[in-house]
């Protein structure tokens, strides 16, 4: 079985942090990053900061401060779903994500992001995270390759 397990490279559109045009509850923001970390609140103010962020780690650290919505460990999963929803209307983009094919997406990292993705560290290497992100992914492609 094919698996991709980093998300950089020429797999460095499936990250949050590509730079792709993302049209999230009304708003425009510039990578799947911003607009996530802007469903976090309801404070205004902090999801301006968070839209006009100059770069997804930065909107990442202001959405870490955010006051966040009620229940937010639950909704936060529907939350990416509906991002990843709204990257990958972008047909150029979806049609990228399709040719993944049967790849099992993990989005590995090294810094013991293990709820998202699996981290690769000697602390965590031996153990599987919970790859949220690219389970959402995978089910995203289905929802792309069942319309094509």
């Amino acid at each position: 079985m094919r698996v991709i397990d980093s998300f950089r490279g020429k797999h460095f559109f499936l990250s949050n942090f590509y730079p792709a045009r993302v049209l999230f509850r009304g708003q425009e923001f510039p990578t799947a990053e911003h607009a996530f970390m802007s469903a976090k609140t309801t404070d205004e103010h902090s999801i301006e900061q968070i839209r006009t962020a100059p770069t997804p780690a930065e909107a990442k650290r202001i959405g870490r401060s955010v006051i966040l919505v009620d229940d937010w460990d639950r909704v936060r999963f529907d939350a990416m779903a509906d991002v990843l929803a709204a990257k990958f209307d972008d047909a150029s983009l979806a049609r990228r994500l399709a040719a993944t094919g049967g790849a099992t997406l993990i989005e590995g990292n090294t810094w013991h992001d293990q709820v998202w993705g699996s981290c690769t560290c000697d602390t965590h290497r031996n153990f599987d995270g919970g790859n949220a992100l690219g389970v959402l992914l995978m089910r995203e492609r289905l929802r792309h390759l069942l319309f094509l």
